[in-house]
């Protein structure tokens, strides 16, 4: 058999025998004195088969080790993680030595460390990160005299060092540094100085990446050119007549994020749209939904963009008709082939509906807009005196796409009535899997009904599974559904799969009845008596 070739299997390690027999001498042939104890341990610790690695691997791992550990914790007292190898052994500590690069990773504000890793690095690239919770401001200032050097900054500063910690940066260039991360921890936006154009002395050639939190700047800074990720959240207000030139320095930008930042847009103002044709996700927090539509209005963006939008001011489904127009979002428009539609009421007047092109939707995260197979994420919030209608779910679905929708993932929908499933047969004819989550469904059995002796009026004609998942049933409700699904099965209407997971009020002997009738019934044996709810599934949102 041919041994495969890599370093750990080239490297010419003693055999098994031979160690084995070392290991014994060692142990059973010498008396050691106290002297002699480091010189036996040493022996040992050498004939260990990791010290048989090869340095190169050895610095790998460390590496490794290194920026997990010291990225995990940023307290004050504790050692860099690149100290701690160096205490194992000799030939640990050797290979730490010679290896600049794993003391490039800085996250310890203790002074008593940082000028050892700043040596002991010479002149490799560092990595820094800076929290709150450790303060001592010479400590930070002895390493940002390196700014030069620097390729990763992230800064997470109280109020009281903002503006001495600005002057720094505004020192020196930054020609190596690519990720910028600058957030102000305060409790709400405060006066502070300006992140202006004298930042990195306007010279950060080879910056890709910045994240700006609760703090001012200028739009015209260096810091907006040729980027590839912004991200932008807490600030109090900006303007399209700032914002749209900025984006248009940023032809290459890949991902957008603007939270909870305040667009304001003067009706005269006319600008040339910008094009971002490598653009890959654009997120919208806290924006009104009028807000959204200005923006878009001012963009070009691919077909494949992934969208998430948390909106507010919602007034009706015309509202959304002119943000899918301003992102010339039609429904006969090419791109992502959508699959599966999720649909949550998050509160009171508060919805949630999520594009899929999978045709499963993981039910453990019940909104997660990062998910790479969910292509547009829209949460979205009702003005008072608009009548928050959770039908509308389905009238954003039809301007969204055309596209035959197979999953419909329903959760925390609390009592959607017969209309609402109609609705949702209407617009989703192909639909093969419903699953709800945490949701009444007396409204979905009597959709499920079929009315008239010949069958002329099925609702969701192609489901074949029903997945129920922590649903509270009604008094009478097992014995409903099991009617329905042989109501169903009779007029050629079968539903093969039912799955049922911590639902209540259910038994043993009810789910036996829906095995007669229903060929896989999966169920997870979870028995759990429930209080009555309202049960007045005929009543309409």
């Amino acid at each position: 058999m041919k041994t495969p070739s890599s370093p750990l299997v080239r490297v010419d390690v003693m055999s098994t025998a031979v160690i084995e027999q070392c290991d014994s001498y060692i142990d059973k042939d010498l008396t050691p004195s106290p002297e002699s104890m480091p010189v036996l341990h040493s022996h040992g610790n050498s004939l260990a088969r990791i010290s048989c690695l090869p340095p190169e691997i050895l610095a790998t791992v460390f590496r490794h080790y290194v920026e997990e550990q010291d990225f995990a914790s940023h307290t004050s007292n504790s050692a860099p993680a690149c100290m701690t190898v160096t205490h194992v052994c000799g030939q640990w500590r050797q290979v730490a030595l010679e290896c600049p690069t794993l003391w490039t990773f800085i996250s310890s504000a203790s002074a008593r460390w940082i000028g050892i890793m700043l040596e002991r690095s010479k002149n490799a690239a560092l990595v820094v990160t800076y929290n709150v919770p450790v303060s001592p401001r010479d400590c930070l200032e002895q390493i940002l005299s390196q700014l030069p050097r620097i390729k990763d900054l992230r800064l997470y500063l109280s109020v009281s060092n903002v503006d001495r910690i600005v002057d720094l940066l505004s020192s020196q260039p930054a020609p190596l540094l690519q990720i910028f991360k600058f957030s102000v921890m305060a409790l709400g936006l405060v006066t502070l100085r300006d992140i202006s154009n004298t930042i990195f002395q306007g010279h950060a050639p080879q910056l890709q990446s910045v994240e700006l939190g609760m703090c001012y700047f200028s739009w015209t800074s260096c810091i907006f050119s040729g980027l590839r990720t912004l991200c932008v959240y807490g600030i109090a207000t900006t303007s399209l007549a700032q914002l749209v030139p900025a984006l248009r320095r940023m032809p290459d930008l890949e991902h957008l994020t603007l939270e909870r930042v305040l667009i304001i847009s003067e009706e005269t103002e006319l600008f040339d749209r910008v094009p971002l044709a490598r653009l890959k996700s654009i997120a919208l927090d806290a924006t009104a939904i009028r807000t959204a539509a200005t923006l878009f209005a001012h963009l070009v963006l691919p077909v494949d963009v992934k969208v998430a939008l948390q909106l507010t001011q919602i007034e009706g489904p015309p509202n959304f008709s002119d943000l899918f127009s301003a992102m010339d979002k039609h429904p006969d428009r090419s791109g992502s082939v959508i699959r599966s539609l999720r649909a949550i009421r998050l509160a009171d007047r508060t919805f949630g509906v999520q594009f899929s092109t999978a045709t499963a939707i993981n039910p453990i995260h019940s909104w997660n807009p990062h998910d790479d197979d969910i292509r547009l994420s829209i949460q979205f919030t009702y003005v008072t005196s608009a009548d928050a209608e959770p039908t509308i779910i389905f009238d954003v679905c039809r301007m969204v796409t055309q596209d035959k929708i197979h999953t419909f993932f329903g959760s925390e929908l609390d009592l959607p009535g017969r209309d609402f499933w109609r609705a949702g047969s209407a617009c989703l004819p192909d639909l093969e899997v419903i699953y709800m989550n945490r949701s009444f469904i007396g409204g979905l059995i009597a959709a499920l009904e079929i009315e008239g002796k010949r069958g002329s009026n099925v609702e969701y004609p192609l489901l074949r599974v029903l997945q129920l998942d922590g649903v509270t049933f009604e008094a009478g409700e097992p014995q409903e559904l099991r009617d329905v699904l042989e109501m169903r099965v009779k007029h050629g209407f079968r539903i093969h799969a039912l799955q049922l997971a911590e639902c209540v009020n259910l038994t043993a002997d009810e789910v036996q009845l829906f095995r007669e009738v229903v060929a896989d019934v999966d169920w997870d044996e979870h028995e759990e008596r429930g209080g009555d709810a309202i049960s007045d599934y005929s009543s309409e949102y």
